[in-house]
């Protein structure tokens, strides 16, 4: 892949078929892996994150995270599943439609229809935000999956929406019982959502949010393991994760 340069955001692309790792180093010359740190919310949230302004008005989000006791084909039937998107994205989402679609030459993907709440901006608010996003999936091997996400130029959308331009890659790598997740998206901030005002640019507020933005996965699958009243899984994978987190920060 092509490596992304600060202040030429704009010229990057994602390409399909691509593993986690290749799209790691695709950013090596605008971050660092100690830039990653730990999240866990209140709603279940867990994971690594990381927000690198771009130059201008572009972002780099990235995330990863574990889902435990599943298999990569049940967290991308997940991720693709708006009623879940909507649940664990109650405070941001109203409402979030997925419908598979198909080119004329027979290639398959996802439309994802989302509508946003209103968004308080400085003394005014955004209202209603609406836009389609198109998701193609790619099987990677056994068992491992990635997805390309873009905005839909063709379809209709509200004035305001939170990005301008937007590119999504989602990687799923199975290892043993859990699925380790990847997401990392490259995005042009959209000025009237998110300012950047004399004292406070939001566009780094804008890129942890949006990195924050899958890590549900991994409570939505916990979630699950509790139900079925597993007594592993979560915190031995976090675990896990971050020690694998510090190896990478010593080489």
């Amino acid at each position: 892949m092509q490596k992304l340069k600060y202040g030429n955001a704009n010229e990057f692309r994602f390409h399909r078929f691509q593993s986690p790792e290749a799209v790691k180093a695709a950013f090596a010359d605008c971050r660092s892996p100690s830039s990653f740190k730990f999240h866990k919310g209140k709603d279940g949230r867990l994971g690594h994150v990381c927000s690198t302004k771009l130059g201008g008005d572009w972002v780099l989000a990235e995330s990863e995270q574990i889902a435990v006791s599943c298999t990569a084909e049940q967290v991308l039937k997940a991720y693709l599943d708006g009623r879940l998107q909507k649940k664990w994205n109650a405070d941001k989402v109203a409402d979030a439609k997925f419908s598979r679609k198909s080119l004329p030459n027979g290639r398959k993907f996802y439309q994802q229809d989302l509508k946003l709440l209103s968004v308080r901006v400085i003394r005014s608010h955004t209202g209603p935000m609406s836009y389609s996003q198109t998701i193609t999936v790619d099987k990677i091997g056994t068992g491992n999956y990635c997805a390309f996400v873009q905005l839909d130029p063709d379809l209709p959308s509200s004035a305001r929406k939170p990005f301008e331009t937007l590119g999504v890659y989602v990687g799923l790598q199975q290892r043993g019982d859990n699925v380790h997740i990847y997401a990392a998206g490259v995005f042009e901030v959209n000025r009237r959502v998110v300012p950047n005002l004399i004292v406070f640019d939001a566009s780094g507020l804008a890129g942890d949010m949006a990195g924050k933005g899958t890590l549900w996965l991994a409570g939505h699958f916990e979630e699950l393991r509790r139900a079925g009243g597993a007594s592993s899984g979560w915190s031995g994978a976090c675990k896990r994760l971050a020690q694998a987190r510090e190896r990478l920060h010593m080489t």
